[in-house]
């Protein structure tokens, strides 16, 4: 099999003058994908199907006499599902960066999903069976309104601090903002790390947390929200990483809450992840648990198989999900 070198192209001005540069990477995938009746992955009603990605990336990036970078990036992606073509951009964003701190906006995460961990230790799967089931908790507030976000981030040492906002662009509801804090260290061969967020929202009425909007739907417009969120996350050195993160959601309808848990090895080529969340709302539990193993065949070549399986209070149905194929990464 014959590699795919994409180039990459620097546009050097003058002597004295700081260079731009222009990169490119991508990114695809082949398998197949599959599930329950009332799955909601790309094989929708449990009907096996043959699964196909590409993404290009593009990224820009400068500097100017005095050292202040910037940039932007962008991803070129095909329409997941059956469609063949139908290409968009997406997750484009544009940054500034200097002594001061970055600043980025664009379709980027917030402060608090910048801050906290979620899921560590996960190889990934060509269908995303494993952050897709009903107990996975991953934007928090972001995606609320029109999902454009500015993020203002600096670091120190070990430890990053971060504020963001995402505005309402209706005018019918207050502004979301959100503030998140890091730390990663090592203590004698052992990794720790640690995050920390608050946001506050007026929901849109087309959002929900996490992916409970697949399953229940999406919460009701004009409710207030508060996020608050931490999580704990451990690297032993030997391959196994494991994770931990609560999140405490305060409105004024009906406060609930989500526990998530996350571990993965890898050993030589060989990586396998899996995780459990589950959100309470008021004694009624949506839960799910998802794995993911790949290996490493060289040359940006991995194979992928991903298992994914969901649990709501009140819901019957099959919400079982299942990928397996590789990724190709150049």
């Amino acid at each position: 099999m014959k590699q795919i070198l994409l180039a990459t192209t620097a546009l050097v001005m003058t002597a004295g003058v700081a260079a731009a540069e222009i990169s490119f990477s991508g990114y695809a995938e082949m398998g197949v994908v599959g599930g329950g009746d009332d799955n909601i992955s790309f094989a929708s009603n449990g009907e096996t199907q043959f699964h196909n990605d590409f993404n290009l990336i593009v990224t820009m990036t400068s500097e100017t006499d005095t050292g202040l970078a910037f940039g932007v990036s962008t991803e070129i992606s095909k329409d997941e599902g059956e469609a063949n073509g139908d290409f968009s951009a997406d997750n484009t964003a544009a940054f500034i960066s200097g002594a001061f701190g970055t600043l980025t906006m664009g379709e980027i995460d917030g402060a608090v999903d910048w801050a906290i961990t979620e899921n560590v230790g996960n190889p990934g799967s060509i269908g995303d069976d494993e952050t897709m089931h009903a107990g996975y908790m991953g934007a928090f507030g972001d995606g609320n309104y029109d999902n454009q976000i500015a993020r203002y981030e600096y670091s120190f040492g070990d430890f990053g601090i971060a504020a963001s906002a995402e505005l309402d662009d209706t005018g019918e509801g207050d502004d979301g903002y959100a503030i998140g804090m890091k730390y990663k260290g090592d203590f004698g061969g052992f990794g720790l790390g640690f995050g920390l967020g608050y946001q506050s929202l007026t929901t849109s009425g087309t959002w929900a947390p996490g992916n409970l909007g697949d399953f229940v739907g999406d919460l009701a417009d004009g409710i207030d929200m508060d996020i608050y969120a931490v999580s704990l996350t451990g690297d032993f050195n030997n391959g196994f990483v494991a994770g931990v993160a609560y999140t405490k959601f305060n409105n004024d309808i009906e406060d609930f809450e989500h526990i998530g848990v996350s571990a993965g090895y890898t050993v030589g080529a060989f990586e396998i992840g899996a995780n459990y969340g589950e959100f309470d709302l008021d004694g009624d539990k949506a839960s799910g648990y998802g794995i993911a193993a790949a290996y490493d065949l060289g040359g940006g070549l991995k194979v992928h198989g991903g298992y994914g399986d969901s649990d709501i209070d009140g819901f019957d149905g099959d919400f079982e999900t299942y990928s397996v194929g590789v990724s190709m990464s150049f």
